[in-house]
Formats: structure tokens, C-alpha cells, sequence
């Protein structure tokens, strides 16, 4: 009697095939594909209709549909129900690039459909709500839709895992864009998938190989608040001794500074003087007597010694100045959970 093994070997091969060739589980996508590839637009119409209309397909499954309802739309000469597919299409997936070269009767209305997605910020996602503050436990898990132009999403289908326990789905209603489940414990595991009317997954959040966690937000860190009247009293307080301080050496520096430039002028006006002074054919100062060169002379020093100190006390005031004023910038300290934070304001 011969062996039933390789008939079930070979069954199994068969029912596995499409899997292993990266065919969708949706037996009239690869139908609508072969259609498509011999010229069959309108069959391929039809048969992409029928996918499209099949219960539960998943992400991927969805996008190849909607890619080629554009394609086969497009060959048959629709361009605005092929502009329709890509904008559904790219709704979904914004980054998608058509799998194939086509001829400019599909790529016009796909690039017109990313144009429209663009242009609106159409893309639909799917995002968690913040957990309410002030919760011993998560007692609830929401999510929400910014935008869904084309009002796709339908329902929201938690996949859930609390406090360890086996894993657990539930679907809730989109309403107003947001959809929450009911749950309990200090830590819960889960995912999600937006679904359309036929139960096609739109969008998901999070996956089953890289879940979200959700825990009870921790209480605010402990900062003491001041009142209102301590916050104006604070407002209105003087400045400290050190502020006060850099005022004094700030001014006393731009003080020095000006003063410096006065007898800088006055030494080089005066060394001017000399230098510049006539002289006869054997180099000998006409212009000036020997009386009159010497006092312009030590006046010339003079001024120059007393702007170089001037020059030096505003240098050293503007110094000390800029380092009083660091020092008196107010500081606040408060305690958070990681320690003792030093907060202050640069100057």
C-alpha cells in the first residue's frame, strides 16, 4: 500500500505557496494581478472590487488593492476614480512608490493624488492619548485620529495584556476621532489597529512584536510654588548687593573708559604738535622754542601715563563689574525625585 505522505506533503506545498511567494492570504488580489498583466483591465476591475470588499484584510494586503484599483482605473481611462485610489492609498501610506513603470496616464494622477495629501496633510495616523494624571492604576487606554479627511477609520481594535494576564482583544467605536477601552492594573501591555467599514487595518499602533506599555504617570516632581503675592513681592524686591555692586563697577568703568579716551586725545594732540612743528635746512624746530617742545613734551607723557590708567581701573571695574552681576542673578533650589535641582537665570 502506498504511502499517503507525499500527497499531503505536496497539499501542504500547494497551500503554502502563496504565502512563501509573498502572495497576500486574499485569493482575488493575485487573480486581479495575472488579470492585469494580460491587458484584462475590466476583469481586473472586477476582481480588485471583490478583494477590496473581503472582510478583515490586513495592512499590506489593503495597499497593493488600492494601488492597483489606481493602476487598472488609470488603464481604463478614469482618471478621477484612479486619482481616488491613490489618495486613499497615500492617505495610508505617504511614502509609498508605485511598484512598476507606467505610462503617464497612471503616474499623473498618482503624483496629483500625493500633491492633494500634501497640500492638505491628509495622512492618517494613529496616536495614543495621554494617561490622566493622578491615577493609582491605568483604569482606561485611548486613541485618537488628528485627521482622516477621507473619514476612513471606523473602529479601533485593542490588543491587550494586563498585569501579565493572557493577551486579549476588543474592538471600540471611532467617535469624534477617538476611541478608549476600559482597563485595570498598574502596568498594561497593548496595541492597535484602526479598521475600516469591512474591517481592513488602516493604520496600527505600536505592533504584537513591539507592544506599547501604559503605567500610572508619576505624580509631578516637588517644587515649591509660591503664592501669587510672593511671586509680585518677588517681582517687586530690589535687586541684590551684588547687582547693586556691578551697577557701581559698570559705571565707574564707562566713566574711566571716557576719561581715558579724553587724555589719550589730549597726549597725541600734543605729541602732534611736536612732530609736526617747522624746521630749517639743518633739521633744527623753528616753529617751536626749546621751552615750548619740552612742556609739550612732558604733556604729551603726562596724558599718556593717566589714559593708560584710566584705560587699566575701567578694564578692571568692567571686569569685577560683569562678575557681581553673574553673582546676583537669582537662584532657586527645589527637590524632585532625582535629587536637589539649581535652577537660575543667565544674565
Amino acid at each position: 500500500m502506498a504511502s499517503p505522505r507525499p500527497f499531503l506533503v505536496l497539499t501542504a506545498t500547494l497551500l503554502l505557496a502563496p504565502l512563501a511567494w509573498g502572495e497576500a492570504p486574499n485569493a482575488e488580489l493575485p487573480r486581479a494581478r495575472r488579470l492585469l498583466e494580460s491587458l484584462r483591465y475590466a476583469e481586473a476591475a472586477r476582481a480588485l472590487d471583490t478583494a477590496r470588499a473581503q472582510l478583515g484584510n490586513d495592512r499590506d494586503t489593503l495597499l497593493d488593492i488600492l494601488e492597483l484599483q489606481g493602476v487598472v482605473a488609470a488603464m481604463l481611462q478614469q482618471p478621477a476614480k484612479a486619482r481616488a485610489a491613490f489618495q486613499t492609498l497615500l492617505v495610508l501610506a505617504p511614502d509609498r512608490q508605485l511598484k512598476g513603470d507606467y505610462a503617464p496616464r497612471v503616474v499623473t494622477p498618482f503624483f496629483e493624488a500625493k500633491a492633494w495629501v500634501t497640500d492638505q496633510q491628509a495622512v492618517l495616523r494613529l496616536e495614543a492619548v495621554p494617561q490622566a494624571e493622578g491615577t493609582p492604576s491605568v483604569e482606561s487606554l485611548s486613541v485618537r485620529t488628528p485627521v482622516d479627511l477621507l473619514k476612513l477609520g471606523r473602529t479601533v481594535r485593542f490588543h491587550l495584556n494586563e498585569a501579565g494576564a493572557r493577551w486579549r482583544e476588543q474592538t471600540s467605536p471611532l467617535l469624534e476621532g477617538q476611541a478608549s477601552v476600559a482597563v485595570r492594573g498598574q502596568q498594561v501591555r497593548w496595541w492597535a489597529e484602526l479598521l475600516d467599514e469591512r474591517q481592513a487595518v488602516l493604520s496600527t499602533l505600536g505592533s504584537a512584536t513591539a507592544p506599547l506599555t501604559a503605567s500610572p504617570p508619576l505624580p509631578p516632581a516637588f517644587t515649591p510654588q509660591a503664592s501669587r503675592a510672593e511671586e509680585e513681592a518677588l517681582e517687586k524686591a530690589p535687586s541684590s548687593p551684588w547687582r547693586r555692586a556691578a551697577y557701581v563697577c559698570l559705571g565707574v568703568a564707562v566713566g574711566s573708559g571716557a576719561a581715558g579716551g579724553y587724555f589719550g586725545l589730549r597726549s597725541r594732540n600734543a605729541r602732534a604738535d611736536v612732530e609736526g612743528a617747522a624746521v630749517n635746512d639743518q633739521g633744527l624746530t623753528t616753529g617751536l622754542t626749546q621751552r615750548e617742545a619740552y612742556a609739550l613734551d612732558d604733556r604729551a607723557r603726562s596724558n599718556a601715563r593717566l589714559a593708560n590708567i584710566l584705560f587699566g581701573v575701567a578694564g578692571a571695574t568692567a571686569l569685577a563689574g560683569g562678575t557681581f552681576w553673574v553673582l546676583g542673578a537669582p537662584v532657586q533650589v527645589s527637590a524632585t525625585p532625582a535629587g536637589v535641582v539649581l535652577q537660575g537665570e543667565l544674565p
